[in-house]
């Protein structure tokens, strides 16, 4: 996750304060922020593997006040 952070993910969203923070746990900000990383990137070649702790999903996992950004 610091990875995709530090690598193009807009990561405001899952700040304090941001409309994705809640659930606050590992799994919902790692994929906030590495499906912002994949569509930041996947034009200029990025991958979405991170060492296979993610994977494409179909069905958009946007929730609440919390959007992912899909194209």
């Amino acid at each position: 996750m610091n990875y995709a952070c530090a690598s193009g993910a807009d990561c405001d969203s899952i700040q304090p304060n941001g409309s994705c923070f809640e659930p606050n746990t590992l799994f919902a900000h790692a994929s906030y922020a590495f499906n912002s990383y994949w569509q930041r990137t996947k034009v200029a070649g990025g991958t979405c593997s991170f060492g296979g702790t993610a994977m494409l999903v179909t069905v958009d996992p946007s929730y609440d006040g919390c959007h992912f950004l899909y194209s």
